[in-house]
């Protein structure tokens, strides 16, 4: 993967990242997304360095999630530019104590994302567990990925982390190089 650097700045938000082969540090003003954040990278084996601010005095949370999920998608889109070499897909059943999440994915450019993802308390450190929802949905369509991504369980930590590792996971299966075109149509998309 090549390394790329990619900002965004509204008047709510403040990001910036790199993604390349070094993991940096991962520092937003919602501890718990910087959590999740280091889950998706050390699982996917995609380093990422990131700096993100909210900048509204009340902010909630949601343009923060939803913004980084923008940042992420669209630099992981322009890193997969050609995704002709790659192995297209990746699955991934991943326990994590009570919570099993399943994970499939198709990075061949086709966004879509279908998520249940159960949640049983509407906050988790900080965090809105729909911005969690909310991360995931962004992802997909700015990176142009199909998402299919499933958690059942109880404990609403276990079910957030279960699901950043398991797609973790699939990403690192869906980006290993292949020898041939994964399509029989000859092109992607």
């Amino acid at each position: 993967m090549k390394p790329i650097t990619f900002e965004r700045n509204t008047r709510e938000t403040r990001i910036r990242l790199s993604l390349g082969t070094d993991v940096g540090s991962i520092r937003t003003s919602l501890p718990m997304l910087s959590h999740f954040l280091e889950q998706l990278s050390f699982y996917s084996g995609i380093g990422l360095d990131l700096e993100a601010e909210d900048l509204l005095p009340l902010g909630d949370g949601h343009h923060l999630a939803e913004d980084v999920a923008i940042a992420l998608g669209r630099a992981l889109d322009a890193v997969l530019e050609d995704r002709s070499r790659l192995q297209r897909y990746g699955q991934r059943l991943l326990p994590m104590d009570e919570a099993l999440a399943t994970c499939a994915l198709d990075i061949g450019g086709r966004p879509w994302a279908v998520l249940e993802i159960p949640f049983p308390i509407p906050m988790l450190g900080g965090l809105a567990t729909e911005n969690i929802l909310h991360f995931f949905r962004s992802l997909a369509m700015e990176a142009r990925f199909t998402l299919h991504l499933s958690v059942a369980g109880e404990n609403a930590h276990h079910l957030a982390e279960a699901g950043f590792k398991a797609l973790g996971l699939a990403l690192r299966e869906a980006l290993t190089p292949a020898e041939d075109l994964r399509s029989t149509k000859g092109v992607l998309r």
